[in-house]
């Protein structure tokens, strides 16, 4: 929870407006609001860049009020030990040592490192069989501690360990009881799209050899939020960066672009939050029980998610069906899973350990066609736009749409077409890891899934396999939505051609008057100088009628060289041919 922010708290104490209007979020003036500062503000290398290695400072203060419980910093030496050959390592030992995203470390109090490096939200679902599953909370690295050390007896059961965000004491314990692959914890850690050439906390791409022989992966996906003005936006930038892992808000994809249109008067914006989930299963020996380490990112609050959430995928019970069921409204991912997880044993045949993790998709999911419905909205608005800015009447300002018009709508576009392609490649990957893991691991070729499909019992490789098809289907979605974008932008340039066209033809209208104007007006000219030469011509009675009777003819003559000089130079040209 961000400091000085208190979702709960502004639910209880805000005041309750009817409506479309929300409440208003409370802050607490008393609280210290370094804690929710974004990294990068000012000097985004004040750590030291990733060339200066062993030069970087570490966090002395930090690591006197981490509280590793009986393992110390076995783990932490470990893995700077590990960074000399896995480079990409450092940056989680920066991590630990700073107990959160590093950039933040020399903004943090004492008090909030401490409260940082501490922090341990954790359920541990434990079972023989999926159809009796077991809950245990922990919110302390000691009661978590007791409880890896104590769990089961002497009865070996299968475990699920979910943690909602991450802190250096709970890494190090994690990291040294169960001998985690550190990499898993590395990829968990940031939501950066893109690096500088300087970045420590860079992510290079990895083979799809090596995603698919580890005992873990990481799934990204993105959660549309709608905030009703800049105050629920900047509210929920605050509580996202109490967070310790780095999530950001992307609001540069908003509902402002439909800012005074028919589609959205409201002034509104949408905000696009990325997220990871990484499950980590360790290796199975003979004998011995399942264990799995899944991390979620915390859910925020502020604002509401876009459309009120996807919903439940599954369909609606029967009305003679009893069914506890939450409300998408006060989404939590970490309390959905586990409602879910709860109750998959209900499902017959469903035995395998693994399994329990399954009730994970489908919330994903829900978030993926949430995005993918909207991108679709942004990228109709754009389309609607760029047709509606075809009209360009000169003669009605009122109703002009030229070339700010399509700018306009080029800048919307572009935000869509640099977006996508993430999209496509987090999908991609996902389908990669989930292939390595269950495909290979259950032995399920392509041309046996149909096969599969036959099947109407729940087994883990026909639940696997149509997981990893749902996952398909999503990233052939969003290559169709990057597709039409690129004819979006076809389109769009051919409309400023057009454009660019038609101001050319009507300049070129305006230049052809100018040039009739100059027949007549240079024809004059040169007889009024010509007759001006002698002295005593202006004060002559037929002045004037003299004027007339020599330049009119030539302005005539003049004229008609313009109007027909295509033609009598065609003639010309003949005659001399002739000649």
């Amino acid at each position: 929870m961000a400091a000085g922010l208190n979702p709960a708290s502004s639910a209880e104490n805000s005041e309750k407006v009817s409506g479309s209007e929300m409440s208003t979020p409370v802050f607490n003036d008393s609280m210290d609001y370094s804690a929710v500062v974004h990294p990068h503000v000012g000097d985004a290398y004040f750590t030291g860049n990733i060339y200066e290695h062993g030069q970087r400072p570490t966090n002395e203060d930090a690591t006197r009020n981490r509280s590793f419980s009986d393992y110390g910093d076995t783990y932490l030496r470990h893995v700077k030990a590990l960074s000399l050959s896995w480079p990409r390592l450092l940056y989680l030992a920066e991590f630990m040592e700073a107990s959160t995203v590093p950039a933040k470390a020399k903004l943090l109090s004492v008090r909030e490192k401490a409260e940082r490096s501490n922090r341990v939200k954790a359920s541990i679902l434990s079972f023989n069989n999926v159809q009796d599953v077991e809950r245990t909370d922990s919110n302390s690295l000691e009661s978590l501690t007791y409880l890896l050390k104590h769990s089961g007896g002497n009865i070996k059961k299968n475990r699920l360990m979910i943690f909602e965000d991450l802190s250096s004491g709970l890494i190090e314990l994690l990291g040294s009881h169960f001998d985690v692959d550190p990499r898993f914890f590395r990829g968990h850690l940031e939501d950066h799209t893109w690096f500088n050439t300087k970045d420590p906390w860079v992510e290079l791409p990895e083979l799809d050899s090596t995603i698919k022989n580890r005992s873990y992966f990481t799934i990204r996906y993105v959660q549309a939020r709608y905030f009703e003005n800049d105050l629920y936006s900047q509210a929920a930038k605050r509580q996202a960066g109490s967070f310790n892992v780095l999530r950001r808000i992307d609001l540069e994809g908003s509902a402002e672009s439909g800012t005074d249109k028919w589609w959205d008067g409201t002034g509104g914006s949408v905000g696009i939050v990325r997220h990871k989930v990484s499950l980590w299963v360790k290796p199975k020996r003979e004998n011995d029980a399942w264990t799995g380490i899944l991390l979620l990112d915390p859910s925020l609050t502020e604002g509401h998610l876009l459309w009120n959430g996807y919903g439940n995928l599954d369909s609606p019970p029967s009305i003679y069906e009893q069914r506890q069921l939450m409300p998408t409204s006060s989404f939590s991912f970490f309390e959905a899973f586990i409602s879910q997880a709860m109750t998959i044993g209900l499902v017959p045949g469903a035995v395998e350990p693994e399994l329990i993790t399954a009730p994970l998709y489908p919330l994903i999911f829900g978030q993926w066609l949430v995005a993918l419905e909207y991108t679709f909205t942004g990228l109709f608005q754009v389309e609607w736009h760029i047709d509606a800015s075809r009209v360009y009447e000169p003669q009605d300002p009122s109703r002009q749409r030229g070339p700010k018009e399509l700018d306009d709508c080029l800048q919307r576009l572009h935000k869509w077409q640099r977006r996508l392609p993430f999209f496509t490649s987090w999908l991609e990957l996902t389908i990669t890891s989930l292939e390595g893991r269950y495909q290979t691991a259950y032995a399920i070729p392509f041309q046996k899934q149909s096969n599969l499909d036959q099947d109407s019992s729940p087994t883990a490789p026909k639940l696997w396999a149509e997981i990893i098809s749902d996952f398909r289907t999503l990233h052939m979605r969003f290559s169709n939505l990057a597709l039409r974008a690129d004819k979006i932008l076809n389109i769009a340039t051919a409309i400023t051609s057009v454009q660019e066209n038609k101001r050319a033809i009507e300049q070129s209208q305006r230049l052809t008057l100018i040039t009739y104007l100059a027949f007549i007006f240079i024809p004059l000219s040169f007889v009024s100088s010509f007759l001006s030469m002698n002295g005593d011509f202006a004060s002559q009675k037929k002045a004037y009628p003299t004027f007339f009777e020599v330049g009119l003819p030539i302005c005539l003559l003049a004229l008609g060289a313009a109007a027909y000089g295509s033609h009598l130079q065609k003639f010309w040209i003949s005659l001399l041919k002739k000649v």
